[in-house]
């Protein structure tokens, strides 16, 4: 097969630190602003999208563990994206980029990622891209993709990059793909399986105060699936909402984005639980109760609360159900216990409170802190499944989950919620798919009312994660390393202190309370949060937190005030008394105190 060098447009290869970023999980980068679109200061534009196909369909990638993996002629490549103004566009673009490599294409069109990774098992496709901005505003816009179950991502970019920036020699076709169609199978094929898997489950269920915030987003899409699987008695909101206005983003995390969704606030009055989800539908949070958007109030679920659910499933039901299976089967106790030992470990996010932990390990689980990022926690759990295939005497996961029946079910606090497929075992964060495993869950628990639930699990004080805008990527990476370099060096090693590092950020956790600083890895945002068993722990260690944001800050010339818009706590919640986090410093009382509590002075 022929090779010649990538030859991209001079406006492309100066881009190549913005489009592929090795310390980032996908594409995400700016397009410019309405009316002016894929404009000169634009990043991710249709040219750009042209030469991230030839990459990804030309390119023999290196994992990590010397494996090789790469597209050849003839093989195909599932390409979906959701409904913002550039999506389309951007689309055909990457696949006239993959076309040009030998790959055929099949586009499925509006999709929710979940539907892009299980279309291309279903579509008999080796490859995916799902082309979405996911929660962020419209004058940016990405792409998810992957080969076979491995996504593109950090170091994989990062070969990218570099395949870009020397013109580096790739793969052409012999002939150029065939890019067909298959909107309507696509969405054929999902439905089928989902009413397949799902409606015979919830058949006279009373499911009459269950409701979906379709958000505005690709959900939209699935409405006709959620009645079949659900009932006609199932309420969905946000149908009409525009999230390519700038009125909203569809961000489940944002209380303050969900309260504009028409009808949201009197369906929590009238005793719905709402599942709600982001652009692309691969992140999904739930809402309970009537004053659950109140600032301070309980009732609006993330991560990791989902996860003591999640816990409470698998470690009471799943993983016994799994053990009496392979008992059956004749596995052997040495391998049996192997099995047990992976199959009770929950992965941790370092943004959850540490009450997930403390719970986890007192039903008899063990917990396992994970660096961020859902590719790669789809990673760890493929590795898992497999090893635990092996162990049971399997020769692959579909064969180890048709005879057990095994499912895993990990979540971010970033709300990426993982379930193994029924079939072929994999684990896909399928917001979609995800409601019907929730709400099967809640039953099969007991779970009737989520904040009496919540109120019967361990918590503490805890902050939301805190996102504020940095004025660049660059100001961003020497803030972030600045304060994980002096987080570090003030408590690692302490016997009362317990530090990770992942992706450069930091935790610290000690008996009371935990610490967090950090980045985004997809936007110039700087991240972090602090927890403790009492508020003032709480407060004190977010004015440490505050101090050491606002002085490094200062030393690299970012002028950008917290975003109280995003934050609203600050102002809101007089629990916090911080109405002016920007002029917190390293003098204030609260901050002497939390460092004396450690013997600092």
């Amino acid at each position: 097969m022929p090779c010649k060098p990538v030859n991209a447009p001079e406006s492309v290869v100066k881009n190549a630190d913005k489009l592929f970023k090795p310390a980032s999980y996908d594409i995400r980068a700016y397009v410019g602003e309405p009316g002016n679109f894929f404009g000169e200061k634009a990043v991710f534009t249709p040219d750009a999208a042209v030469i991230a196909g030839v990459l990804m369909g030309g390119l023999t990638f290196t994992l990590r563990s010397g494996a090789k993996i790469a597209l050849k002629d003839g093989d195909t490549c599932v390409i979906g994206y959701d409904n913002g103004p550039t999506s389309k566009t951007l689309a055909a673009s990457f696949a006239e980029g993959l076309a040009e490599t030998g790959v055929n294409v099949y586009i499925i069109g509006v999709s929710g990622s979940g539907q892009v990774y299980q279309n291309q098992n279903q579509l008999g496709a080796q490859a995916h891209v799902q082309i979405t901005r996911s929660h962020v505003e419209v004058t940016t816009n990405g792409a998810k993709f992957g080969i076979g179950m491995q996504g593109i991502h950090t170091y994989l970019l990062k070969q990218m990059n570099e395949a870009l920036k020397t013109n580096a020699p790739v793969r052409f076709g012999c002939a150029k793909g065939k890019i067909s169609d298959k909107t309507d199978e696509g969405y054929s094929v999902y439905f089928d399986k989902m009413v397949k898997t799902y409606k015979a489950y919830f058949a006279g269920k009373n499911t009459s105060k269950i409701a979906v915030n379709l958000f505005g987003g690709t959900g939209c899409k699935y409405g006709e699936l959620f009645r079949a699987v659900l009932g006609d008695d199932v309420l969905l909101l946000g149908g009409d909402l525009d999230v390519n206005s700038g009125a909203a983003l569809a961000d489940p995390t944002r209380k303050e984005m969900i309260e504009r969704v028409a009808g949201f606030t009197e369906a929590l009055e009238n005793g719905y639980r709402i599942h709600s989800f982001d652009l692309d539908a691969d992140r999904g949070s739930v809402t309970s109760g009537a004053d659950a958007l109140k600032t301070g109030v309980s009732g609006h679920y993330l991560g990791d609360a989902l996860a003591y659910i999640l816990a409470d499933y698998k470690l009471k039901k799943c993983v016994p159900e799994l053990l009496k299976k392979l008992s059956l089967k004749g596995v052997s106790a040495e391998n049996t216990a192997k099995i047990k030992d992976i199959a009770e470990t929950i992965l941790i996010d370092a943004r959850y409170t540490s009450g997930v932990k403390s719970y986890v390990e007192s039903l008899g689980g063990k917990t396992l802190f994970h660096t961020k990022g859902h590719s790669l926690w789809k990673e760890t759990i493929t590795a898992n499944m497999a090893e635990m295939a092996s162990l049971a005497g399997y020769d692959d996961i579909p064969s180890f989950v048709a005879s057990t029946g095994y499912r895993d079910y990990q979540i971010e606090a970033s709300l990426h919620f993982f379930t193994t497929d029924v079939e072929d075992g994999m684990p896909r964060d399928d917001a979609v798919e995800n409601i019907f495993v929730l709400e099967q869950i809640f039953a099969e628990s007991g779970i009737r009312d989520l904040n009496a639930y919540f109120a019967s699990v361990p918590s503490r004080f805890i902050t939301k994660e805190i996102r504020t805008t940095s004025v660049s990527n660059e100001a961003k990476e020497h803030i972030t390393n600045e304060i994980v370099r002096v987080i570090r060096n003030t408590f690692g090693g302490r016997s009362d202190f317990e530090t990770v590092e992942f992706d450069g950020q930091i935790r610290a956790d000690w008996a009371d309370g935990f610490i967090m600083y950090g980045m985004s890895n997809t936007s110039p945002k700087l991240t972090f949060m602090a927890e403790g068993t009492t508020e003032e722990i709480r407060n004190n260690a977010l004015r440490f937190l505050l101090a050491l944001h606002n002085h490094f800050k200062v030393k690299y010339g970012d002028s950008e005030p917290m975003d109280l818009a995003e934050n609203d706590f600050f102002v809101k919640e007089a629990g916090y008394n911080l109405p002016e986090p920007d002029k917190v410093t390293m003098n204030d009382p609260e901050v002497s105190a939390f460092l004396a509590d450690f013997g600092i002075i």
